[in-house]
Formats: structure tokens, C-alpha cells, sequence
């Protein structure tokens, strides 16, 4: 079954980095292999780069711990690629995510097999943004950023997206999601 996701407005991410030394990280792959990568450091040590965030299953208990449903999410990966012009977000094959524009007093909706973004990093606080250019529910443009983190310990990119009600944006909730190599 394909999980349908709405995507009212598009968003934009960017990110950029800036220089230092490259030192390295020890992952290990599927088989117990070591898989020494650079930790990024630089805009350049993203250039090349994959990321990957899997979301966990939505389980419902009820109020004496007891499993009542679950919604299956880890079958779907979505995947965070840089190159030197861009960070592109491509979403899963099971996943349908729908741009929404208003032009006057009807809609038109587009499906996305992903999102590009310009992006920047800055190394002093290992943080950065991920930006691009969309339009509103009324069709109009706007700039949209994303801010995001990378988590040097553990080699991941961490972006926390404020989810809110439309009119009650200022008791937004961030949703943390980790991409990982």
C-alpha cells in the first residue's frame, strides 16, 4: 500500500560548509568491515556524500502498555545526496509526496519523486541551511529555510522540522530526523 503524504508548500534546504582538517570516522558495514570516512569537515567533504533516514514504526498502546496497532514506517528510506551544485532529497518508491498550488479559486497538484536544495555549512557551530524556492497556498513565491546540524560523534545530519496547526505556528513542534551514512 502507498503511503500518501501532503506537501502543502515546497520546501528548500541548503547547506554549506567551510575548511579544516579531515579526520575520520570508523563505520562498520553490514558485514563487521570497517569503512573509514572523512567526517565533513568542508562544503567539499559532502560533495559525493549519501545519507539515508529511515523512519521507526508508529506503535499505539493503550493506558496499560499494551500494544494496540501499529503502522508500519521502516520500510520507507528517504535519501540525502550532495554535489557540488546541490543537496537532492529523494523520497521512497512506496511514498507519494504532492505539491499543492492555488492559482485563483482552483488547485493543481504535482507528484515529487524528490526536492533539490542549495546548501551551506559552518564549521564554528556545525550547523547550516538548506534553502530553496517555493511558492505558497496562494501561488505566490517565497524563500524557504531549513535548518539542519551535523552530529560529528556520530557522523549524522540532523534536521528538526517545526510541525504546526495552520494560525498556531508559534506552539510548533520540532520532529527530528537523522540522516546517516
Amino acid at each position: 500500500m502507498k503511503k500518501n503524504l501532503l506537501l502543502i508548500a515546497a520546501a528548500a534546504l541548503t547547506l554549506g560548509m567551510t575548511a579544516c582538517t579531515d579526520d575520520v570516522v570508523e563505520i562498520i558495514d553490514n558485514t563487521g568491515d570497517v569503512i573509514e570516512t572523512p567526517t565533513i569537515k568542508t562544503t567539499a567533504d559532502l560533495v559525493g556524500t549519501e545519507w539515508n533516514y529511515t523512519p521507526e514504526d508508529i506503535v499505539f498502546v493503550d493506558e496499560i502498555g499494551d500494544t494496540v496497532a501499529m503502522i508500519p514506517m521502516s520500510d520507507m528510506t528517504f535519501t540525502l545526496s550532495f554535489d557540488a551544485a546541490a543537496a537532492h532529497l529523494a523520497f521512497p518508491e512506496n511514498v507519494s509526496m504532492m505539491s499543492m498550488t492555488q492559482n485563483g479559486d482552483e488547485y493543481t497538484m504535482e507528484e515529487l519523486a524528490g526536492m533539490n536544495f542549495d546548501y551551506v555549512y559552518d564549521l564554528a557551530t556545525t550547523s547550516g541551511t538548506l534553502s530553496a524556492q517555493g511558492t505558497d497556498a496562494m501561488g505566490e513565491p517565497m524563500d524557504f529555510q531549513i535548518e539542519f546540524s551535523y552530529d560529528e560523534a556520530n557522523d549524522d545530519i540532523i534536521i528538526v522540522l517545526p510541525i504546526a496547526f495552520e494560525g498556531m505556528e508559534d506552539s510548533a513542534t520540532g520532529v527530528q530526523f537523522v540522516f546517516t551514512r
